[in-house]
């Protein structure tokens, strides 16, 4: 399914980490959460869109899902059926992307339990 080593934007490992800095919820919890918020809006991924994995937080797939693995995957393999492993994994990063701008002005940890 996902490959095993796994990275987003530039821009988004920065909102990760400056929601770590005010929440100290860690980045890899806080792109689980963004994935599953976005999911939940709805949004849909366009592959014909120009979406460039810059960053350089690289991490396992393990790392990044945790026990969420198995259910990130089998609701990316749902929405996006006929996407080859390497789309699936910038379909997930832009989903975390659409869901982190929600909850990157968040300011602690009890706000970011309140948007969620």
């Amino acid at each position: 399914m996902l490959p095993q080593t796994m990275w987003l934007k530039k821009s988004v490992e920065d909102q990760l980490h400056n929601l770590k800095a005010k929440t100290g919820v860690t980045p890899n919890i806080a792109a689980r959460i963004a994935f599953f918020r976005s999911v939940e809006k709805g949004f849909v991924f366009d592959k014909e869109r120009d979406y460039k994995l810059s960053g350089s937080l690289k991490l396992d797939k393990h790392t990044w899902l945790g026990k969420t693995q198995q259910v990130t995957e089998l609701l990316l393999k749902q929405r996006y059926p006929e996407y080859p492993d390497k789309e699936l994994q910038t379909a997930w990063a832009a989903h975390v992307e659409d869901g982190i701008a929600s909850l990157r002005n968040t300011k602690s940890l009890l706000g970011l339990v309140e948007e969620v």
